[in-house]
């Protein structure tokens, strides 16, 4: 229903309005700026005022009881236009319906009579009351204009009737989802024989162009390196009023999970090939995009409720829940940097149990906590935890091959506070308790303080202090982040830090902690933020904080960092950003417990000394070809300068980015992305990909087609 008795009624008081001068897309006579302009415009282009002869609105006099007789004949006149009809549509739409003959004609149906109801349900009984009050008011008027002012009534109390039928059969919640198509094509560049290529590398370190059937573990083109992946999404949300609402998020579809067949090309059937996004938590490196097995699973599925307590205003939510903090305390990472999508990418843990929040003044207070293991999508072949969470990775992180964060890193030893080494490992969190507390700081700012109790089922077997019979088996992390604005100046910083514990007493509370701060200006046309930040190599909060190259939420650097867009023209934006680190190695070792000297770069737990650099450059053009298409031009680049273990290289890794988006409507976009990879650990023991070439030369073809409704 393109016209709402809201806006409808607004024609009639719109005569009354003082509206100054100037603008031509309405009312020559109403400027943009005026608050009722868009209004203004919207009934103008749906016949609901007309104006002048000459084209002025003349909101500066008032109205003479004929205008408003006027404005109240158009509102009813429209508002039947809408109505008239519009029961039958549905009785139409649901006789159909009942006899549609397939799923899809079905489902077809049952959206175009939802969005119909939603429009009934916008028109209230006391509106069309309040329409039959003012033609009574102003009877004498319109019967001078030859209106039936009694039929006009007739048909507002029939319009009120059809009203509350529609009402009353009307769905209890409202749908919504979306539908993804995602294909993947990889290929590798054939190298010399002194230097073989096999694979090409994506930037979450998984290689391109993999054999499979008979060429399995052979070099592949595009054609064979084939993924194709699909996953809908259902989502119900209540819409009554008043108490209690609920809400649930059901997928389907073969990008979680592992293959329904488990076979790695050239090993053994116990052993996984290729994988599709695997988990909504982890990037999956060293392995080929492959496709899963169909699962089911649901993403949240919770109900809300407000109220008070002791004249506080309280708000909880129960069930399968989402909850972030910041990046560098508790935020899911994106790890499917080639698949766009909001549940997956928006950073919130989901977890089974509540979160309790409550407001005091301008303050907020939020209490979380449940279970966050054991969330299975349901697959023909094998299920999978839908966001396993991990924290408390420590020691060195500089390994060889997909540094990615620490829910995946193996490392060597570190000392703990009493100077004892311990091995490296990650522990595997299986419930949460968390709380946090947002201050608001004068009208610009606000400070955001936060702590977690993270807890396994077992201990990790690789974080063992070396006194017999401890064990680590919890992670606390707390922190905070302060936010100002001066202006058009933004000014962030923020602290974290994550204690390894064994039961009540903490095994690692040294080299742990990561801080930040940074300042932004934005201006009509360009914006620039600049940075510093340490993050030292046993931090391990569950968070977010982006990635250098392949090197996902990296720790052991501190360095600048900066990014910037400027805007050449309306259609034209250039964008940039860049990293300039040097290691740290404040007391971890290269896993041989006696300092950092190891003596190749292959060698298992590099520690990133202060004389080790890595600078990290992003650089993209975006031109929007026109009202719906968009192309991007881009190019990354990683270059280490590595001084610590005998004679200095600099392993080095490359991207080009050539993409094209397509929104064919508000609600269906397509987008296609062309990657062309060049990695070089630049001497045998450092390769891009674990047990891989020394180099790794190829391309990386992927699209998605998303619709929503």
């Amino acid at each position: 229903m393109k016209r709402t008795f809201k806006y409808a009624l607004s024609a009639v008081l719109g005569a009354l309005l003082i509206v100054p001068a100037l603008a031509q897309d309405n009312f020559p006579d109403v400027p943009e700026s005026h608050w009722a302009y868009k209004e203004l415009a919207r009934m103008k282009a749906e016949g609901l005022l007309v104006g002048y002869p000459d084209g002025l609105f003349r909101g500066g006099r008032p109205a003479s009881r004929y205008e408003l007789a006027v404005a109240c004949h158009a509102v009813w006149a429209n508002l039947k236009g809408v109505t008239d009809g519009l029961k039958a549509q549905i009785d139409d739409l649901t006789n159909r319906m009942a006899n549609a003959p397939t799923k899809a004609d079905l489902d077809n149906l049952r959206s175009a009579l939802d969005a119909l109801t939603a429009e009934v349900n916008r028109i209230k009984n006391e509106d069309i009351a309040g329409l039959r009050r003012l033609m009574d008011e102003f009877r004498a008027e319109l019967t001078k204009m030859g209106a039936d002012v009694d039929q006009m009534k007739k048909d507002l109390d029939a319009m009120r009737g059809d009203v509350a039928w529609l009402k009353q059969h009307a769905l209890p919640f409202d749908v919504s989802g979306d539908a993804n198509f995602w294909m993947g094509a990889g290929y590798a560049r054939r190298g010399t024989e002194t230097n073989p290529v096999t694979t090409g590398i994506t930037v979450d370190g998984r290689p391109t162009g993999v054999g499979r059937g008979s060429n399995a573990g052979g070099i592949a083109g595009a054609g064979e390196d084939l993924t194709i992946l699909h996953e809908a999404a259902l989502k119900l949300v209540s819409n009554n009023a008043s108490g209690p609402t609920w809400k649930a998020t059901m997928v389907y579809g073969n990008m979680m999970g592992l293959p329904s067949v488990m076979i790695r090309p050239g090993g053994p059937a116990t052993t996984v090939g290729g994988l599709p996004f695997f988990d909504q938590s982890l990037t999956q490196a060293g392995f080929p995009f492959g496709e899963g097995a169909d699962s089911f699973y649901f993403q949240e599925f919770s109900v809300n409720f407000d109220t008070s307590i002791a004249g506080l205003g309280f708000n909880a939510e129960l069930g399968r829940i989402g909850v972030k903090v910041s990046p560098y305390i508790f935020q899911r990472p994106d790890a499917t940097p080639y698949f766009s999508n909001s549940r997956w990418d928006n950073g919130n843990w989901n977890f089974d149990g509540g979160t309790f929040g409550f407001k005091f003044g301008g303050a907020k207070l939020n209490v979380f906590g449940g279970r966050t293991s054991g969330h299975n999508g349901s697959s023909g072949f094998i299920a999978s935890e839908l966001q396993p969470m991990t924290a408390g990775a420590a020691g060195s992180p500089f390994l060889s091959g997909g540094i990615i964060g620490p829910a995946q890193r193996t490392r060597g030893h570190f000392r703990n506070q009493n100077n004892a080494y311990v091995n490296g490992g990650l522990l595997t969190v299986d419930q949460m308790f968390g709380t946090s507390l947002n201050v608001p700081l004068s009208n610009t700012g606000s400070l955001s303080l936060a702590y977690l109790w993270l807890n396994s089922n077992g201990s990790a077997t690789g974080l063992a202090n070396t006194a017999p019979g401890t064990a680590v088996d919890g992670v606390t992390v707390y922190g905070g982040d302060l936010k100002f604005n001066f202006s058009n100046i933004d000014v962030t910083a923020g602290y974290s830090k994550s204690d390894v514990k064994a039961g009540n007493r903490n095994v690692i509370s040294r080299f742990n902690s990561a801080w930040y701060g940074q300042a932004g200006y934005a201006a009509s046309n360009w914006g620039l933020n600049v940075g510093y930040r340490r993050i030292e190599q046993q931090f391990g909060a569950p968070g977010d904080w982006g990635r250098i190259g392949i090197w996902w939420n990296p720790t052991d650097i501190e360095g600048f960092y900066t990014d910037a867009h400027f805007d050449l023209s309306r259609n034209l934006r250039l964008m940039a950003n860049a990293g300039f680190y040097r290691g740290i190695n404040a007391g971890a070792d290269d896993g041989t417990g006696t300092g950092a000297t190891a003596t190749s770069p292959g060698a298992s737990g590099i520690a990133f000394n202060s004389n080790d650099h890595v600078d990290h450059y992003n650089v993209g053009i975006g031109y929007k070809m026109g009202a719906n298409h968009n192309l991007l031009l881009g190019y990354e680049n990683v270059m280490f300068r590595y001084n610590s273990a005998g004679p200095t290289f600099k392993p080095r890794e490359t991207w080009w980015n050539i993409g094209w988006g397509f929104d064919m409507n508000s609600r269906t976009n397509f987008n296609v992305l062309w990657q062309f990879s060049d990695a070089d650990g630049k001497q045998a023991g450092f390769s891009p990909i674990t047990g891989g070439p020394v180099r790794a030369r190829g391309g990386f073809i992927t699209s998605q087609l998303t619709v929503r409704f």
